[in-house]
């Protein structure tokens, strides 16, 4: 297994901001409760706490906090396609996020739903983090100190920010977005006039787009106790300000931003943090991971269909790689995670499972030693078993493995994934029909049955020996081996590629084996290939 640096490579970058030890070190992660929460969202905070763990081992007596902040003050600009009852949600666009409806209609608002999905999910793998949400810290007044040093910055940030925009847009822009007091929207108003001296603005709802209206409202308005938001760079610098955040990643499309808000919380008076640039994921077409559209991989989808050991491991991977992951190619991720089990040396401080075991608080690396069995070979076995439920995969996995009875919760937990899988995802995949198989292979089938039905009778039904028969069949009558494994798998699978067959026939048993072939010689009979 390889080695994993990067945690302790950031871990010594961090500084401590004072040498008093009860000041804690500040690590933040941030979202955008826009759309549902999905792995993206999830990576950064555990990405976060790798660090915060590789640093706590050298530094044991400091104390770290991490904080998980959303933005939920940020206005609704679009409908994500995978959230229902968009025709209720229309007439909210422009307005923020936690003063909109709950499509779901299980929560207080828009947001609010969107944070509890976060928050149920880092809370079921024990995180240990503060919580803080945008409208709060607006509407509480934790913002309030940094919203006066922007008002008494104004033109230092106004100056610093205009450089950055398109010439047409500079001189109405502001780092104040002030919501409109009579429609309560924050992305039609533009501010006319500001007045440092009471710390409030004046400003005008009258900007109109093709999916908000204006409502041409005029006011006067203080900057205080959540009556206005700034800009998302300029919140940035103030989530940092408030919260004296000393380190914060962030996606590759924010470098820009990263460097622009560090300069803002400069001129806030305050240190910025150390931040640190990932790339961003794709799904499995190479697209990138977006609320919007709803690809990817939801976080409710990954407790569901695999063990989130498997997720925590493909999050240790380089973080400056950009990586596919998607419905489809989930198996081979948790297939990644079984494999790295087998490894003893899991305690070790520069194996990912002692990162993961950090996460996990229990010792699934133990659990796996000695058994081969995939999470793929397992969706293989599943979907040829039909609608035969957890139980009966785990009594197949049980037959095939000793090692399945040893970890039995283990294995139960797999196979209830794989089951949730196989019935939520792949059945409704709507994939082109396999091709047809290749006639001139049809003669081999039956040779190749008839010697299974010999290892069954000699008692050698194992993995080993059937994989070999499978070879053994193709190199005496010097068949191609990709052409003829394909044959296979349409034969037996109706499927261009599947399972290594041999651990596949073991884990099915020869009973289960014989009637797979007896339907295949059967069809290829009907159509007089044999």
């Amino acid at each position: 297994m390889s080695k994993v640096r990067w945690p302790y490579q950031e871990a010594k970058k961090i500084e401590s901001p004072t040498r008093n030890s009860d000041t804690p070190i500040v690590f933040e992660t941030g979202y955008g409760p826009s759309g549902l929460p999905h792995i993206g969202t999830f990576a950064e905070v555990a990405r976060t706490v790798y660090i915060m763990n590789a640093f706590a081992l050298k530094n044991p007596d400091r104390k770290l906090k991490l904080i998980v902040f959303s933005d939920d003050m940020d206005g609704l600009r679009s409908i994500p396609e995978n959230v229902p009852n968009h025709e209720l949600l229309k007439a909210h666009l422009g307005a923020p996020l936690s003063k909109v409806p709950d499509p779901f209609e299980v929560d207080k608002s828009y947001s609010a739903n969107m944070n509890d999905r976060l928050c149920r999910f880092l809370d079921h793998y024990g995180f240990d983090y503060e919580f803080h949400s945008s409208t709060d810290c607006y509407k509480g007044g934790i913002f309030n100190e940094g919203l006066k040093q922007v008002m008494d910055n104004y033109q230092a940030i106004r100056s610093l920010f205009i450089n950055t925009i398109a010439e047409e847009k500079r001189e109405a822009w502001s780092p104040f977005f002030p919501i409109c007091a009579n429609c309560g929207k924050i992305y039609t108003t533009r501010v006319k006039e500001v007045h440092p001296e009471t710390n409030e603005l004046s400003y005008s709802c009258n900007l109109h787009s093709d999916t908000y209206r204006a409502c041409g409202h005029t006011d006067r308005s203080s900057i205080l106790d959540g009556r206005v938001k700034v800009g998302w760079k300029i919140d940035w610098a103030l989530r940092w300000f408030t919260f004296n955040v000393n380190y914060e990643m962030h996606g590759k499309d924010l470098i820009d931003s990263a460097a622009l808000s560090s300069k803002i919380c400069k001129i806030l008076g305050a240190r910025p943090p150390l931040t640190y640039k990932y790339e961003l994921f794709l799904d499995e077409n190479g697209a990138k991971i977006s609320k919007k559209i709803g690809n990817g991989v939801s976080m409710e989808q990954w407790q569901a269909y695999a063990p989130v050991g498997a997720l925590l491991l493909f999050l240790l991977e380089n973080p400056n790689k950009a990586r596919k992951m998607g419905l489809p190619i989930l198996p081979k991720l948790v297939d990644n995670y079984l494999a790295a089990l087998h490894d003893k040396n899991y305690t070790e401080a520069d194996s990912p499972l002692w990162f993961i075991d950090r996460l996990l608080h229990h010792h699934d690396a133990s659990l796996q030693e000695g058994s081969d069995i995939q999470y793929s070979l397992l969706v293989n076995v599943a979907e040829t078993l039909g609608h035969g439920g957890a139980d009966l995969l785990y009594d197949f996995a049980k037959r095939y493995d000793s090692a399945v009875g040893e970890n039995e919760r283990f294995f139960r937990d797999l196979c209830r994934h794989v089951i949730d899988y196989v019935e939520g995802v792949k059945a409704k995949t709507s994939d082109s029909p396999p091709a047809e198989p290749d006639a001139s292979f049809s003669p081999y089938l039956i040779e190749l049955y008839q010697n299974i039905g010999q290892l069954n009778a000699q008692g050698n039904f194992t993995h080993e020996l059937l994989q070999n028969a499978v070879f053994t069949v193709a190199k005496q009558h010097n068949l191609d081996f990709n052409e003829w494994f394909r044959f296979l798998y349409l034969s037996l699978l109706q499927k261009d590629q599947g399972p290594r067959l041999g651990s596949f026939f073991a884990m099915l048993g020869f009973d289960k084996v014989e009637q797979i072939f007896d339907e295949a010689i059967q069809t290829a009979e009907q159509n007089q290939n044999i």
